[in-house]
């Protein structure tokens, strides 16, 4: 999951609201709701502020797995976007497609 920030950063779009638009259509296929696009910002805030306290935590969540960071962002941004992929990777909408 270390890969989403590279993904989400380059083809995303220059600012986060575009780049949570990528995310959502990348893997739901369709835009978030303004609803869902409120939610993630919200997320991804608290995200980035949990890291920017804790960057040894950001450098052990972005570590986890087979891939290794890109260092495209600094690790506490990387591992506020991997937490933001994982949020709708989990969807039930996305679990469950038809």
């Amino acid at each position: 999951m270390g890969e989403a920030l590279p993904a989400v950063a380059a083809e995303g779009g220059g600012d986060d609201p575009a780049r949570i638009d990528y995310l959502f259509r990348t893997v739901l296929s369709r835009r978030p709701s303004d609803r869902e696009r409120g939610l993630l910002t919200e997320a991804r805030a608290r995200q980035r502020a949990v890291y920017a306290q804790a960057p040894e935590a950001a450098v052990r969540a972005i570590r986890v797995g087979e891939s290794s960071p890109k260092n495209v962002a600094p690790p506490a941004e990387t591992a506020a976007w991997t937490i933001l992929a994982n949020l709708v990777l989990n969807l039930d909408e996305t679990v469950n497609r038809n």
